[in-house]
């Protein structure tokens, strides 16, 4: 058998290294992404549930954390009824109204200026000036809701002030001042229709550009998925309102958001009668369009929120003729009272009317 020369001896040596140094390093250049989960209780009153798939846990955690540090910012800021110590936020600027100009920072201005745009761009389906109105009805519904005996339904008459008040109310906002003012007394703002949607689309674009992505956030119904679920596409689906499953199946990667209304969730009863809490401006009562939910499938997390609202607020007609003014492609699957369905977009390829 012929001897290797120490030069071959050398190489093929190295050769080994090579090799073996080859096998050490391939198994963490392949890891699969595991998946890692948490629930974050209390910002916006409700929970938020996040999916991330990531390669160490330690990435998952650093995502969790800032996520949770940003969504509880957005709480305090758009907070209607407590004030926080060293933050001006909505609380202020409402107790403010017909006052003087309140500072705020530079996120809540631009929420507001988005408060504005989803008025113009529903026809006044979405108004966050409405807050006077709503506020009556809130008060109602917790007193039902605590004590069912003496449950009552607002009047004509406090209704009738109430929306005076809104009508003539302005919004003022000085973007080089940095403040926002309400011109009538007895004013106020409110933007539950939007502002979880917004601030979630805000967090995960935020997240997104710092390197995030395959994750997935549903923050009290406002649902915003990113990239892929470990490669493959995000299933989403609709919850059935008479009932624990879920309907209107729709596979997708990349940013998406899904938003749903209904009026299962956040209601009292009087006297039989069930009243929730999405108002349509035009009757200062809870819309009654026959709709259990209204479910909108769009790429921005805001928009799903204040459109689900807007179609809620609105019949099928209307609400597809409203459809038809938006650049961005938007699906959407509304489900009346008595469980029929219509589907609008994605939904319409999976079933509907």
């Amino acid at each position: 058998m012929r001897r290797l020369s120490g030069t071959r001896r050398a190489g093929v040596c190295l050769a080994l290294v090579f090799v073996l140094l080859l096998s050490l390093f391939l198994p963490a250049c392949s890891v699969a992404p595991k998946r890692y989960s948490t629930v974050i209780d209390g910002p916006f009153d409700t929970a938020t549930q996040l999916v991330i798939y990531a390669k160490k846990k330690s990435d998952a955690d650093a995502f969790f954390s800032l996520f949770r540090e940003r969504l509880e910012s957005w709480d305090k800021l758009a907070d209607i009824y407590y004030e926080y110590d060293g933050i001006n936020n909505l609380r202020t600027l409402n107790l403010a109204a017909g006052v003087a100009p309140v500072e705020l920072d530079a996120l809540l201005l631009d929420l507001l200026d988005y408060g504005r745009l989803a008025k113009e761009t529903t026809n006044g389906r979405v108004d966050l000036l409405l807050g006077p109105v709503l506020s009556i009805w809130h008060a109602a519904r917790t007193a039902g809701i605590d004590d069912p005996e003496t449950a009552r339904v607002p009047t004509d008459e406090e209704l009738s002030r109430a929306a005076e008040i809104a009508k003539r109310s302005t919004l003022v906002i000085d973007r080089d001042a940095g403040t926002a003012y309400l011109s009538e007394p007895g004013s106020s703002v409110d933007v539950g229709a939007f502002a979880k949607g917004y601030a979630t689309e805000r967090i995960c674009s935020e997240l997104e550009g710092l390197g995030y992505t395959d994750f997935a956030a549903n923050v009290g119904g406002n649902l915003r998925v990113s990239g892929t679920a470990a490669g493959e596409k995000w299933v989403l689906s609709v919850r059935d309102p008479a009932g624990a499953g879920t309907i209107g199946e729709v596979e997708a990667d990349g940013a998406l958001s899904l938003a749903t209304s209904g009026s299962y969730q956040r209601y009292y009863v009087v006297n039989g009668v069930r009243y929730h809490h999405i108002l349509d401006p035009d009757t200062n009562a809870p819309a009654a369009f026959g709709w259990a939910s209204v479910s909108v499938l769009t790429g921005d997390a805001g928009v799903a929120d204040v459109l689900s609202t807007a179609l809620f607020c609105l019949d099928y007609e209307a609400g597809v003729l409203l459809l038809s003014t938006l650049a961005s492609p938007v699906s959407v699957l509304w489900i009346t009272e008595s469980g029929e369905q219509y589907a609008f977009g994605a939904f319409a390829e999976g079933g509907g009317r």
